[in-house]
């Protein structure tokens, strides 16, 4: 069974420009579109009005629409900024609903910790995510699910893990379809390409696809490149290379295993380094994700690779990910990624074959199961942590009401207390 996804591409993000994409999406039989996120302030200080909008317009397109959006709500003493993805469906309703405080820390308002999921008129349950989800999630939290849907912005710390880099990696590993505002990708198919503001494509409800493609994430020029300073890296000897190079490389235990062949007229002015990480890495303001790296990462220089080889055995409970980014198209029958039990650990290998103009080239694990205090030495700076435990505290449910009981009482007191001065006069 198929269904007609959208999403929009649009760096003027303007509620008329939606309603237009809306009523496009109506047109071209799309069944839901998924539209970026809007400026928080405006979201948050037109948040009645503009759903009210988004909800007519739907209406009136008869199609699903989901977008994420900034809204003010009342929590304890004060107000927080909500995130939430909302998801209206051909009648204009919201069936859906997934929030977050955007402080990450006060739950006011927040949506439960398991995946939010809706059914569609056209037989399609799908999962609803925000964009740093796709690297805390684990796969027991999938459900099963086979079709998602992301919006709602994320800056990341690890460049690596930015939903623009992550998310053809993630589909591709989890074999599920993920409709994004960075893209619409189908598992092992990939990224489904399109024109215009609207990209529409179609897609198996079961994500079974008979092609498979290499999930790349093709580099702007401006490419922010992942800091190496914490890796344990050697540079790769581009002259030895043109021979077959084999390199291990270990951080903390962990081991990568690297061949690499170049052609024989490689630059020599290029440069690039074999890199292994192991340990926590912070992931916004309020996580740490606890990751093992095989990288090779270097510059975008024309450089013909006609072997890469990366092997390393991970932790069992984590999860792998092939990273592949480059300026270039990749060959899709020329790339492998092989994960292999062997009981203790988990083999994984990538290999790629005639691949140009490499900017990374590894694998990423991420294990979201393990205790990060106990398990890996996770280093923070020691205001920052006072301030981390102090926030932590205040916004405890005990210490919340407390402070709501101390404010009852304290307008009970100033209640007589004024009746008692009103009385004297």
């Amino acid at each position: 069974m198929n269904y007609r996804a959208g999403v929009l591409h649009l760096q003027n993000k303007d509620i008329s420009e939606y309603t237009r994409v809306i009523r496009e999406a109506g047109n071209t039989d799309v069944d839901i579109v998924v539209l970026p996120s809007l400026d928080s302030v405006e979201s948050s200080d037109k948040y009645d009005e503009i759903v009210d909008v988004i909800s007519k317009t739907a209406k009136q397109a008869s199609v699903y629409v989901a977008i994420h959006m900034y809204e003010k709500a009342r929590c304890h003493l004060g107000y927080e900024v909500i995130r939430s993805n909302l998801v209206f469906d051909r009648k204009g309703d919201i069936i859906s609903v997934y929030r977050k405080p955007q402080n990450g820390k006060a739950n006011c308002t927040a949506s439960p910790s398991e995946l939010v999921t809706f059914t569609s008129d056209f037989g399609v349950t799908f999962g609803v995510m925000m964009e740093e989800d796709l690297a805390l999630s684990n796969v027991e939290q999938l459900k099963g699910v086979k079709n998602f849907i992301l919006t709602g912005d994320w800056q990341s710390e690890v460049p690596l893990l930015s939903a623009a880099k992550f998310a053809p990696s993630w589909s591709y590993t989890n074999d599920v379809n993920l409709v994004s505002t960075y893209g619409i990708y189908s598992g092992k198919a990939g990224l489904k390409t399109g024109s215009g503001s609207l990209v529409v494509a179609d897609l198996q409800k079961d994500c079974e696809n008979e092609v498979a493609a290499v999930p790349l994430v093709i580099a702007p020029e401006n490419f922010l490149a992942e800091d190496l300073s914490l890796y344990v890296m050697k540079q790769l000897d581009l002259q030895a290379s043109a021979n077959g190079y084999t390199e291990t490389i270990c951080h903390r235990s962990f081991c990568c295993e690297f061949y690499v062949k170049t052609a024989k007229d490689v630059k020599t002015e290029s440069t690039y380094n074999l890199a292994t990480f192991n340990g926590v890495r912070p992931f916004g303001a309020n996580h740490n994700v606890a990751t093992q790296i095989c990288v090779l990462s270097g510059s975008q220089n024309n450089v013909n690779f006609e072997i890469i080889s990366i092997t390393a055995n991970f932790t069992k409970q984590s999860s792998q990910y092939p990273i592949v980014q480059s300026t270039a198209v990749l060959p899709t029958e020329a790339f492998n990624f092989e994960v292999k039990n062997n009981g203790v650990t988990e083999q994984v290998t990538l290999e790629l074959e005639n691949g140009k103009n490499i900017m990374n080239f590894g694998i990423f694990g991420k294990n979201a199961n393990v205790d990060l205090e106990k398990d890996y030495v996770v280093e923070k700076n020691s205001t920052d942590k006072v301030e981390s435990d102090f926030v932590e505290y205040f916004f405890n449910e005990d210490v919340q009401e407390f402070v709501d009981y101390l404010w009852i009482r304290l307008r009970v007191l100033i209640v007589v207390v004024s009746i008692y001065f009103l009385e004297m006069m």
